[in-house]
């Protein structure tokens, strides 16, 4: 096995363990309403976008260097980022069928708060 792809096996591990902790956390804080498809493809862009750093130091400890640390952090980056977009395409439709919330701070509201 190469250097690069041993970096990219031991980065994207290190970033699986990252995204596990990502993950849930994100979901806690912003709901996915576009079903499993979304919630996969936002899994998989946070695992690519986790992956970066630890495949960036681990190519750097390998010695792959530069040449081998700088496309391969682009590489998941851009891969996160159309995963990503996928993401949003699925999701935004799901989240426009959302009935509006009720959340609105007014004057009427303002006034009767009692601040």
């Amino acid at each position: 096995m190469e250097i690069w792809q041993q970096t990219l096996v031991i980065g994207l591990g290190l970033g699986l363990i990252l995204a596990a902790l990502i993950v849930p956390r994100s979901l806690k804080e912003e709901p996915v309403y576009g079903g499993a498809l979304a919630q996969g493809l936002h899994a998989l862009g946070a695992l690519c976008f986790a992956s970066v750093i630890p495949t960036t130091i681990v190519a750097l400890i390998l010695r792959g260097g530069f040449g081998t640390a700088f496309p391969l952090a682009v590489s998941l980056v851009v891969l996160a980022y159309l995963i990503l977009l996928v993401f949003a395409a699925i999701e935004q439709p799901a989240r426009a069928r959302l009935a509006p919330r009720d959340d609105v701070w007014t004057a009427e509201k303002a006034k009767t708060s009692g601040l």
